[in-house]
């Protein structure tokens, strides 16, 4: 009765009751016999109500995971519907549980081995993707300073050098470079920014990597076409806009795949792309010299679709799953997964409430003390850096003006191999001096930009040009290093739902970085251009420095951090 819940009355109640009971005692004595060589005797007395022994998940569980309990004899499994229907149903619980939880082992133990075979695959992938980024960004950064060495001044309005610089072809002077250098491409490039490190964060980053360049390269293509100062400009402003989405989704891709002890060197893999373009864009004279600047920006857009095109095989989001990307139509490509298309489906035209967001994130990034330095830190170490890159070869063309061709393949020496190496190393040496204590990594920025200094104002007063070149080569060597410390440890004091809002940001430092071209082509008619670069790019390096220094003191290394070997 006990058993049952309830008063059985009758020949059949009795004996169901007595049958009840006996498997009842039958179940106790086996909880007893498994309670004298159970590691949780306490858990499996017999004393204890079976019904309760029954009702408690944890005593299932425990005594599933130390008993080996057959199933209940055929007549008990379904010739009597009273047994089966019974509340507390012991045995068959017990059974039905015990095999449940050796599917579930089984699965667990399927689901690891796939979780490391998948690891092990996704780092070799990572560093797949790591390099067709790479690729990418390096066509990224030859395109956008392709222009700095198309044009040369204070030269003779010939047919031959009409062919060979943009400036003699569409007519127009160094004021008008200064703009189409620096803010014709800034300009829109720096708004969009923001809205591209928003719609990292939400969007299908793979997918706005290679739109983004497609864009650009088309934009390329239609410079070498342009027949006006005017054209040129309205072609690198598409430029701008285009080249605004490749940082932040980007580096998104590359923060979900890779693990935190080596995010730095993956950056810095990454940002080499900038002394590797570089170096093309130099060594773009030479193609400049035999096809002309028009050929020059045809084949380079040509080329950039067709690297746009071999990346769809390739990139992918690590966000997403491989069943989303595989069913992924026109929204989820854009928003990222079936919930976002939803919500995009049904608010495409609430701009205020994406403009809202925005703000927010854009709250969530700035508000952080140390982000604050730390953006200080690189819009002025950004201005330093866009002086060189704009002003670098109108500089030699005036130091040098008869060592043009040995400028073209020593500038692409300097940058290929000093920027990428210094790059490198700043990021390994991050990773290794300080895996986790990010306030360290960024005084390696900090002493390179101070170290800068002396080579640079020599390389600007160097009486020759082998001289100049070396101390040029080593200041890239020590100033180049920044890139991906600095990105490291941004990216580790913010949250990570806005992480690609803050690398949007970051790339907004670089509108601030473009006065210092627009300052130097206002102060070089009064002063002579090495001049001018020597004080004000060096006056750049050492007030970066001490910032990078100070945001290094702002961020705190994690707990326990002290303790690792």
């Amino acid at each position: 009765q006990g058993l049952n819940g309830r008063e059985m009355k009758g020949r059949g109640g009795r004996a169901k009751v007595t049958g009840r009971a006996a498997f009842a005692l039958l179940v106790s004595a086996c909880l007893g016999l498994s309670a004298s060589i159970s590691p949780y005797p306490h858990l499996l007395h017999p004393s204890k109500s079976l019904s309760a022994f029954v009702a408690c998940p944890r005593l299932h569980s425990s005594f599933v995971a130390n008993t080996k309990l057959a199933p209940p004899p055929r007549c008990f499994r379904g010739s009597t519907r009273s047994f089966s229907s019974t509340r507390s149903k012991p045995a068959r619980s017990l059974w039905r549980m015990q095999e449940q939880s050796k599917r579930d082992n089984e699965n667990a133990e399927a689901v690891a081995s796939e979780s490391s075979e998948t690891s092990q695959s996704a780092s070799t992938m990572a560093w797949v993707v790591l390099f067709l980024l790479l690729g990418i960004n390096v066509h990224n950064q030859w395109t956008r300073a392709m222009v700095y060495y198309l044009v040369s001044f204070k030269i003779p309005d010939t047919e031959e050098n009409e062919k060979k610089y943009m400036n003699i072809d569409l007519n127009f002077g160094e004021e008008q470079y200064s703009i189409l250098a620096s803010f014709g491409f800034t300009a829109l490039y720096t708004f969009c920014s923001l809205i591209a490190g928003r719609a990292s964060d939400k969007g299908n980053r793979a997918f706005i990597v290679l739109a983004a360049a497609a864009a650009w390269s088309l934009s390329t293509a239609g410079q070498g076409i342009a027949r006006s100062f005017e054209e040129v400009l309205g072609f690198r402003s598409l430029m701008g806009i285009s080249q605004a989405f490749t940082n932040p989704p980007a580096y998104g891709i590359i923060a979900s795949s890779f693990p935190e002890s080596q995010i730095a060197t993956a950056n810095s893999v990454f940002a080499s792309a900038v002394y590797i373009g570089g170096a093309m864009a130099s060594l773009s004279i030479l193609v400049d010299q035999q096809v002309g600047w028009r050929m020059t920006c045809l084949a380079s857009g040509a080329l950039g679709c067709l690297i746009a095109a071999a990346g769809t095989l390739f990139l992918r989001d690590p966000r997403a799953s491989r069943q989303e990307l595989g069913s992924a139509d026109e929204r989820t490509m854009l928003l990222g997964g079936p919930t976002e298309a939803e919500e995009g489906t049904s608010s495409s035209l609430d701009l205020g409430r994406q403009l809202r967001e925005t703000v927010t994130a854009i709250k969530g990034v700035v508000t952080v003390p140390a982000v604050q330095i730390l953006f200080a830190a690189s819009a002025i170490r950004f201005c330093a850096g866009y002086g060189i890159g704009v002003w670098k070869a109108p500089l030699y063309r005036e130091m040098f003006p008869t060592s043009e061709s040995e400028f073209s393949v020593a500038n692409a020496f300097v940058i290929s191999c000093g920027g990428v190496l210094s790059s490198l190393l700043g990021g390994v040496l991050a990773d290794r001096l300080a895996p986790h204590d990010y306030g360290k990594k960024l005084l390696i920025p900090a002493v390179g930009s101070i170290l800068a200094v002396p080579f640079w104002i020599g390389a600007c007063k160097a009486d020759s040009f082998s001289h100049s070149i070396a101390l040029l080569f080593l200041e890239y060597i020590v100033a180049e290093c920044w890139f991906g410390p600095t990105l490291a440890a941004l990216f580790k004091v913010v949250p990570r739902d806005v992480q690609g809002t803050a690398q949007g940001l970051f790339s907004v430092l670089g509108a601030i970085g473009n006065i210092m071209p627009v300052l130097v082509g206002s102060l070089q008619k009064d002063y002579p251009l090495p001049d001018v670069l020597a004080v004000l790019v060096s006056a750049a390096y050492l007030l970066s420095g001490v910032l990078f220094f100070a945001a290094s003191r702002m961020i705190q290394p994690p707990a326990g951090a002290h303790r690792e070997t």
